[in-house]
């Protein structure tokens, strides 16, 4: 990894929508557990507390509809199918390779190779795309290519920022790049799916076999995710009566938290995290998207309290325990114990999701698309 954001222009992963939506939702969760109150944690024997730590009959801000009734499906459809396949296709897409001078908005394809106190840092080296103007590497080095001329290298030194690369001998030090241009990209070319191609980039032969193997996949991946699938689906049929005002103010404060903690995990300034994210600034942020969103998360909590309450569902001190350890990372928290004490409620409140997932997919209805 070279910059803050390094991504492979060829390749990214696509999902159906359902599927997309609780990936989405699963990020937004991990970056959610961060700003709640310290509240402290529950005993074995205590019973568990409001989902926010607020007491109040949650039945009188949420309507969770008749979910009993509701049959999920998880079958795998042809257009699922058709998505991995296009997905797969994106992967081997190669460019139109040009020659020239590298410019501002350009992608070049490039050999890059960095060393520290003259000794190469493996870690910095790569062959990878590198679009000019994005900001996604390292502060300077993309402007260090503008005017370099095909099948040339431009060598150059950058501070590395500390914890960008996750090792001590280069975080903190100035690496000394060479980088050499091998083409700018032109048009795109996608391959086309025939057996010559499947059988170029997997061990099956035909489009047939291919497409077997993505279907059967795809099930079992739709049947670990059947709490999640309930979820989308049991989120749907719920309807607020009203916002309670505390949680929403607490809710807006921990959106926010979750884009700063973004800002953190991708090594950039606050402001820069929500330019990333399409936003002019963090006022336009609060102004366009952070009141729809402190109301997802509101309708979240409150729907998982009132299935909890609806349904007797709970979560066991292991369990707890299980989601601390998943949502602890060392190199962001100077202790575990420090963490769990700032985010206790975050965490408890992650803890019960989880039960009410996992209550979900044992017990409501299902349907796989087979008989």
């Amino acid at each position: 990894m070279t910059g803050k954001n390094n991504v492979n222009q060829a390749g990214g992963k696509s999902k159906n929508t359902k599927k997309i939506i609780i990936i989405a939702a699963a990020c937004v969760m991990l970056f959610l557990a961060g700003l709640a109150s310290g509240l402290l944690a529950p005993s074995v024997k205590e019973k568990i507390d409001n989902i926010s730590g607020n007491k109040f009959n949650v039945k009188e801000y949420i309507d969770v509809g008749d979910y009993k009734s509701l049959n999920v499906s998880i079958a795998v459809t042809q257009d699922d199918i058709d998505l991995e396949i296009d997905d797969l296709r994106e992967q081997y897409k190669i460019y139109e390779q040009l020659d020239g001078t590298v410019a501002d908005g350009d992608t070049v394809y490039a050999d890059i190779v960095g060393y520290v106190n003259g000794r190469r840092a493996d870690d910095t080296c790569s062959t990878d795309y590198v679009i000019i103007g994005s900001g996604e590497w390292l502060e300077g080095f993309e402007d260090a290519l503008k005017g370099v001329k095909t099948g040339t290298t431009a060598e150059f030194t950058i501070p590395v920022p500390m914890g960008t690369y996750g090792n001590n001998e280069i975080d903190g030090q100035n690496v000394n790049f060479k980088v050499k241009v091998e083409y700018i990209c032109g048009d795109s070319i996608v391959p086309e799916y025939t057996d010559d191609f499947v059988q170029s980039v997997s061990e099956y032969n035909t489009t047939d076999e291919y497409n077997e193997y993505l279907r059967q996949k795809l099930a079992k991946e739709n049947e670990a995710d059947r709490g999640e699938f309930a979820w989308t689906d049991f989120m749907e049929i719920c309807n607020v009566i009203k916002y309670p005002k505390d949680m929403m103010e607490e809710a807006r404060k921990t959106v926010l938290q979750g884009y700063y903690d973004m800002a953190v995990v991708y090594g950039c300034n606050e402001d820069e995290v929500f330019l990333m994210f399409g936003y002019d600034s963090e006022e336009d942020f609060r102004k366009t998207d952070l009141e729809e969103l402190a109301q997802d998360t509101v309708k979240e909590n409150l729907a998982a309290q009132a299935l909890a309450d609806l349904e007797g569902i709970s979560y066991t001190e292991e369990e707890y325990n299980s989601v601390v350890e998943e949502e602890y990372f060392p190199e962001e928290n100077s202790s575990k114990e420090e963490y769990e004490k700032k985010n206790r409620q975050a965490l408890k409140d992650a803890a019960l999701m989880k039960a009410v997932k996992k209550w979900l997919a044992e017990n409501i209805s299902f349907d796989t698309g087979t008989e």
